[in-house]
């Protein structure tokens, strides 16, 4: 048995999600059936492609540009559902914004409800989920069993090529946002603005706003001032905490995928993406 599969998870809905203390079945289900409010802002997205980001920036958007939380207090800000439950929604203030895991098909739908979604390099989503994957359990994991895995569909949260085409067929939806990582990080700026139109904010001319905002989400100044999440026993020492600022960087030159596997990735990307221009957004 590959030590990627020997991590917890439980299939609900024909998904894989994980399974631990915190997410349970009940948590998870619950989080499936809810029903969202019109001026509910969801962001679903699969592991590793920017949704950490994306948060800070609705948030920033949300509060005129303020110094960010800490990711501990950014859980009961934005709550990543599958691991709250639905009992926190309650208790914030409007507009709400939800985080999931969730392709598009599983995301609990309200037509006046917006929705945010992010795609990112699969060269490099593998590498980041890796890197994440080893902070937060205790399995061995071996790089090479993640790549198997990840070619095969077989992570948790599914098949990567899946879910994004899944968000990708419903990017001239009006209530749905779809971002490029790639082009984000090249033109951050852009990026920011764009998002602030969908949630209803013209920041164009507040220069002050935009440049604050874009120095409080830039990658550098979230690894250096933004406090991590402590692991669940509550250990102070830096290496027991999780860090979702790890990189940012390029997959294919990470050091860890051969060449052999480049061209594994390359050729399911081709196949799982044929007879669509998805791949526009990295290239």
């Amino acid at each position: 048995m590959s030590t990627e599969a020997q991590i917890n998870r439980q299939n609900i809905r024909g998904l894989d999600f994980p399974c631990s203390p915190v997410f349970t079945r009940e948590k998870i289900e619950n989080a499936l059936a809810y029903s969202p409010k019109d001026d509910d802002i969801i962001i679903s997205t699969y592991p590793k492609t920017g949704t950490t980001w994306i948060q800070y920036i609705i948030y920033e958007i949300l509060n005129d540009g303020k110094e960010p939380p800490s990711q501990t207090e950014m859980r009961e800000i934005i709550p990543y559902m599958e691991a709250s439950g639905v009992e926190i929604v309650e208790k914030l203030p409007s507009p709400r914004v939800l985080k999931y895991h969730l392709p598009y098909n599983l995301t609990p739908q309200n037509p006046k409800t917006r929705y945010i979604t992010i795609i990112r390099n699969p060269f490099d989503v593998v590498v980041s989920y890796y890197h994440f994957l080893r902070q937060i359990t205790s399995v061995n994991l071996n790089f090479d069993d993640l790549f198997e895995a990840f070619v095969a569909g077989r992570c948790i949260y599914g098949d990567y090529f899946d879910y994004i085409l899944s968000w990708y067929e419903r990017k001239n939806d009006k209530n749905v946002l779809l971002l490029s990582f790639d082009k984000m990080k090249k033109d951050p700026r852009t990026g920011l603005l764009l998002i602030a139109k969908f949630l209803g904010y013209d920041l164009e001319g507040n220069e002050e706003l935009i440049e604050r905002i874009l120095k409080h989400t830039s990658f550098g100044y979230m690894k250096a001032n933004v406090k991590t999440i402590e692991k669940e026993d509550g250990s102070e020492n830096k290496d027991d905490r999780v860090d979702f600022f790890r990189s940012g960087g390029d997959g294919g030159k990470s050091g860890l995928m051969t060449e052999t596997q480049e061209k594994r990735l390359k050729e399911q990307m081709e196949e799982k993406l044929k007879g669509s221009d998805i791949q526009q957004l990295w290239n």
